[in-house]
């Protein structure tokens, strides 16, 4: 008898070992907005969490947003900035982030509901006046596409997700894991990082958090 309740307790022991490690292990492979709660993955579509923040409206938090970019390529494409400092960065970094060829995601995750057609009108406010006047007919098949993974009559509800997976100069927009289109357009694709990454980014906290994840990354 005492054999089997050594036994016992030895696989009792071994499966809260394998929980607690499970537990950890999901800790350790997630990062929380502070602002906001909402948590993100540390890899998304084969890309690492570079940063975070939050999108706010006055007093409103409207959006967390994550930036991932990927480690190899951001090494090969901005490796003249490694070991700078992230309080030292300027704006040719931001630049140089931005124009890069390097497969980058952003995430949105909706802290708040909101219509999704305001939604996408203000997606499309941010970005048409950083393409330089050049390409606008990609501004409405960007907020057709994210207009798309909505049903009819529904909203852009707290929680929902919008991934944004940049290659070149496509741009692959998902909705709740949904793919909704791709748009073909550099310009596009370079104004939405600006939206992020100018001098008049949306979330200074993302672009801050940006700075020393890709630095961390060279």
């Amino acid at each position: 008898v005492k054999k089997e309740w050594s036994g016992t307790r030895v696989v009792m022991m071994t499966r809260s070992l394998v929980l607690a490690a499970a537990v950890l292990a999901t800790v350790v492979s997630a990062a929380k907005d502070s602002a906001t709660g909402i948590v993100f993955p540390d890899t998304y579509a084969g890309s690492k969490l570079a940063g975070l923040g939050t999108r706010y409206k006055g007093p409103l938090k409207i959006y967390s947003a994550a930036v991932y970019v990927s480690p190899s390529a951001a090494k090969f494409k901005l490796g003249k900035f490694k070991g700078v400092a992230p309080d030292a960065v300027k704006k040719d970094f931001f630049e140089a982030l931005v124009s890069s060829s390097a497969a980058k995601v952003i995430v949105l995750k909706m802290a708040m509901g909101i219509s999704k057609e305001k939604l996408a009108s203000a997606l499309s406010d941010s970005v048409r006046p950083r393409m330089g006047g050049g390409d606008l007919d990609a501004v409405p098949k960007f907020a057709g596409a994210i207009l798309s993974g909505f049903q009819p009559d529904g909203k852009a509800a707290s929680g929902t997700e919008l991934a944004f997976g940049l290659q070149g100069s496509s741009m692959c927009i998902t909705v709740n894991g949904k793919k909704c289109g791709t748009v073909k357009s550099a310009k596009l694709v370079d104004a939405l990082l600006k939206c992020y990454m100018d001098d008049k980014a949306v979330s200074p906290a993302l672009k801050r958090s940006c700075a020393q994840g890709v630095l961390s990354m060279l």
